[in-house]
């Protein structure tokens, strides 16, 4: 008999977070990808066709791009998983933020889990949103956070007097991440170097000069904006940092700031969702702009390193071993 798992994993759009779990798949399994990133594909026979060949369907978000195969496996019951890591099981209303606001988008969100036999939550806060507004029994849930490898830094480079914080600017970001919060904050310390690393888009992800344009013209001129850059490079500036911001109104994780901690760049974050679950005592969780402003100043002057050590779970090892178990039950 083979026993081989045969793994249709389905996303809407790559990022770095979806790229590592279909490494982590492909460790596991025969792995076949399809990236729904327009209309047509939603009638695309390879569905079919993948559908039956699979034996696991592994899906991240609760979301539209789901819709046709949840729908298709009324027919076939292959097992499916779902990662509910954000947006489609979260509800934000003072930033109209979050799929389970709206009727309609609630409606097929809840659909959607319902027919999973299996809901993977990235953290405790997202975890709890997947069953107070996705309305899932806790036993459906499994707890896998998301991670980054787990690499030893042996090389030191001197901190700079300069405050880090990386993300996606559009329209929806620019509130949810906190950037118009980033800005203020860099207004009232105008000796201190604030860098933003992250790309530019609309809401279909391309460039926008618009958004640019306008956050530019309201930020001080001790923000640098770096747009996109290498890996290389974002490594150097979470090396050289000595403190990393996390502003946000709303994280299902957070990976940029475990980075951030592995590089010992000290994260302050907003006592929102799953911020402070992630960093825990190893950085500065804050209830107002005074509070960040004065940790800022006091993280500037002292040049004692914080000792950080980073909960095992958000490394890459657990991640797969829990895939591992949770696709061997």
């Amino acid at each position: 008999m083979n026993n081989q798992k045969k793994i249709l994993y389905i996303i809407s759009g790559e990022t770095g977070y979806k790229k590592t779990d279909e490494i982590i798949l492909k460790s596991l399994g025969n792995v076949r990808k399809l990236n729904y990133k327009s209309n047509w594909n939603y009638i695309d026979p390879k569905l079919l066709f993948n559908l039956i060949w699979c034996n696991i369907i592994v899906v991240w978000f609760a979301s539209f791009h789901a819709f046709p195969v949840i729908l298709l496996n009324y027919f076939f019951n292959k097992r499916l998983i779902i990662i509910a890591g954000g947006f489609d099981v979260a509800n934000v209303p003072n930033i109209n933020y979050g799929a389970m606001r709206g009727k309609s988008r609630a409606k097929l969100g809840k659909w959607l889990l319902s027919r999973a036999h299996s809901v993977i939550a990235v953290s405790k806060s997202n975890r709890q949103e997947i069953i107070e507004n996705g309305n899932v029994a806790p036993k459906r849930i499994s707890l896998i956070y998301n991670a980054i490898p787990e690499t030893i830094i042996t090389h030191t480079i001197e901190k700079k007097n300069q405050v880090l914080t990386i993300g996606e600017i559009n329209e929806e970001t620019y509130l949810r991440k906190g950037l118009d919060r980033f800005i203020k904050v860099a207004e009232k310390l105008p000796h201190i170097q604030f860098i933003h690393i992250g790309k530019w888009t609309d809401n279909k992800g391309n460039s926008c000069q618009k958004m640019i344009n306008y956050v530019k013209q309201i930020s001080p001129e001790n923000i640098q904006y770096l747009g996109f850059v290498k890996k290389e490079v974002l490594e150097q500036y979470y090396s050289e940092s000595k403190g990393y911001l996390q502003l946000s109104r709303h994280e299902a994780f957070g990976v940029s700031v475990v980075e951030a901690m592995k590089y010992h760049c000290i994260p302050i974050v907003t006592n929102v969702f799953a911020l402070p679950e992630i960093v825990g005592k190893c950085g500065y969780i804050i209830q107002n702009k005074i509070q960040c402003i004065n940790l800022i100043k006091r993280l500037i002057k002292d040049n004692s390193p914080m000792k950080i050590n980073i909960n095992p779970k958000f490394y890459l090892n657990f991640r797969k071993e829990s895939f591992k178990n949770l696709l061997s039950n």
